[in-house]
């Protein structure tokens, strides 16, 4: 199992790569609206929150099962986070 500081720099750095693909995606399509590339960033930062403290934190660590349970639950998170970016329109 990866330890929580791995985690966390695995986390930050999917974070900030999507939040930039995003950015990259408003130059070259610019037809787009603002509005709905800022609302795809922020549920990217909400995910990362959630993600954060689930990896901070987790619930009955001490219990290999329900550890186990919780970083599959990380583990889900980050491909839910990647498909936030299939939200975007792609014409």
């Amino acid at each position: 199992m990866a330890s929580r500081r791995d985690l966390k720099k695995d986390l930050n750095y999917i974070t900030w790569e999507l939040i930039s693909e995003c950015l990259v995606y408003q130059i070259l399509h610019p037809e787009v609206s603002d509005e709905k590339i800022m609302q795809t960033i922020e549920e990217i930062a909400a995910k990362h929150n959630e993600l954060l403290a689930l990896v901070n934190a987790p619930e009955n660590r001490h219990n290999r099962e329900l550890a186990k349970k919780n970083y599959l639950a990380v583990r889900k998170g980050f491909v839910d986070m990647v498909q936030i970016i299939n939200t975007l329109p792609t014409s």
